[in-house]
């Protein structure tokens, strides 16, 4: 059986900038997935202080572990990983997923031609973790990479997800309006946030839903996340596409 795209999802993806399915991934996947990344972030935290020491941008932790970007928790306090850019290569669970044609078919059929590995991303959103500002992915892949507007990502829940512990928000149609004006004065992050009151679009919607559920959106889709107010952690994968015969970003790497 395919998992290609409907009609109506494609037209929802044009629309809208992004689109849903529902428990694209079975239950006992995604269980092997909250292993991996369970393991994983044992992984970081026994290798930390081994490592490098974690660098400050804008007062933010970033410390590089195990070859991956991890970015700790806003709380000084926390010993949570925040999220980590990449993750795959620490887990066989975590790489296999990124050729999962369940995942693979609906990206190749929004990208139109075949496919392989940009980047892969984890976040963590552990109780009270922290929120992620409305921002568009373009401007910050654009940093070494000179075909940004044909990348697509898809965004798979751990756990269920909802407003109380920090889904997902898009703002429908944004990626219409190409580079939206961000913060010039708030630091270096800043000029990578978008600023939704100077932008005149459709109101954000909250993207609930279970888990296994996968998100495909565009890179100039405006998207953000608020604080897990909840007792439970809501975990997320993030894999990003590009057309195939580019290497990974940031890695100088073939990918797959």
């Amino acid at each position: 059986m395919g998992h290609g795209l409907t009609a109506d999802e494609r037209d929802a993806y044009r629309k809208h900038g992004f689109v849903m399915r529902p428990r694209a991934l079975d239950a006992a996947t995604v269980a092997g997935l909250r292993d991996a990344v369970e393991a994983i972030h044992v992984q970081i935290s026994t290798h930390a202080p081994a490592s490098p020491e974690a660098e400050r941008i804008d007062g933010l932790r970033f410390q590089q572990v195990l070859d991956s970007t991890v970015k700790w928790e806003w709380d000084e306090a926390s010993p949570h990983i925040r999220s980590m850019e990449p993750f795959s290569h620490l887990d066989p669970r975590a790489l296999a997923v990124l050729s999962d044609p369940r995942l693979t078919e609906p990206a190749r059929d929004l990208l139109g031609e075949p496919i392989c590995s940009f980047t892969d991303k984890l976040n963590f959103k552990r109780p009270g973790g922290s929120p992620f500002p409305w921002h568009q992915d373009t401007p910050y892949w654009a940093f070494g990479c000179d075909h940004a507007d044909r990348l697509i990502s898809v965004q798979v829940y751990l756990d269920d997800a909802t407003r109380e512990n920090g889904c997902l928000w898009m703002i429908p149609g944004s990626h219409l309006h190409g580079a939206l004006p961000v913060f010039e004065d708030r630091g270096t992050i800043g000029r990578l946030y978008t600023d939704v009151d100077r932008f005149e679009g459709e109101s954000p919607v909250a993207i609930e839903a279970p888990a296994g559920t996968a998100v495909f959106f565009h890179g100039d889709v405006v998207h953000g996340s608020q604080t897990n107010r909840t007792a439970e952690s809501r975990r997320a994968v993030v894999l990003t596409y590009q057309p195939e015969g580019h290497p990974r970003w940031n890695r100088g790497e073939e990918a797959s």
